[in-house]
């Protein structure tokens, strides 16, 4: 059935400046609201089952009000995603500046991927990853911008590690940077809380194997 946009309300009475203050701190926490009830719902059942009408009954509004906020459904879902993202980016960022500017970027990147991994275990962040790909063009280019931009964190500090001379030649580092990260954000899929490893400990055997590897010196089937 189709939900019809609702006619604009009369202007308040109230002050221009006064009135717009309120209006705005009131759509603030209605976005927010939305945002949030939208995020719920691609975590329990992904994003294809989202609907207007589901985030309208989350949110207890009703489901025209939601144009006066997003233009469509897909509107929503792409804030669902810029706001994993820019979650993602804050978390990690302090987790590097707690490192300190002095440590090594090797410390640097190893507090970076323990951040990111437990951001997208909290935010279960693995699940809105099929939702990019079902978004329109337009929102899609849109928000891998904002994940070209979260990426370029860890990229700066493989390539600060090279420079360095902390790395071995002979890897590409967009590669193991896309490896990295796509492993822990898929932690989610598997992690238990309940197991006898905490996020930290599958971050840091994650470090382990960027370090060193597994396979014994010689022992490679690679040349």
């Amino acid at each position: 059935m189709k939900i019809d946009r609702p006619a604009r309300p009369e202007r308040a009475t109230l002050p221009v400046e006064d009135a717009g203050r309120d209006r705005q701190t009131k759509a603030d926490k209605t976005r927010a609201r939305l945002i949030q009830v939208a995020k719920r719902l691609v975590q329990e059942d992904g994003s294809d089952r989202v609907t207007l009408r589901r985030i309208a009954a989350g949110a207890k509004m009703k489901a025209g009000s939601i144009y006066y906020h997003f233009d469509s459904r897909d509107e929503i879902i792409r804030a669902v995603l810029e706001s994993g993202v820019g979650g993602a980016r804050m978390a990690v960022m302090q987790a590097i500046d707690e490192a300190g500017p002095a440590s090594s970027p090797l410390d640097r990147l190893r507090a970076a991927l323990r951040a990111h991994l437990a951001y997208t275990l909290q935010e279960h962040f693995s699940s809105r990853l099929k939702a990019i790909r079902r978004l329109p063009k337009r929102l899609r280019d849109h928000h891998m911008k904002q994940e070209r931009a979260y990426a370029a964190i860890f990229a700066d500090l493989l390539a600060e590690a090279q420079k360095k001379g902390l790395l071995r030649s002979g890897f590409n580092l967009s590669v193991v940077r896309m490896l990295s990260m796509g492993a822990l954000t898929w932690v989610a899929e598997w992690y238990s809380p309940d197991g006898p490893l905490s996020p930290d400990d599958v971050a840091d055997e994650l470090m382990r194997l960027l370090a060193g590897g597994i396979v014994e010196p010689g022992a490679s089937p690679i040349g």
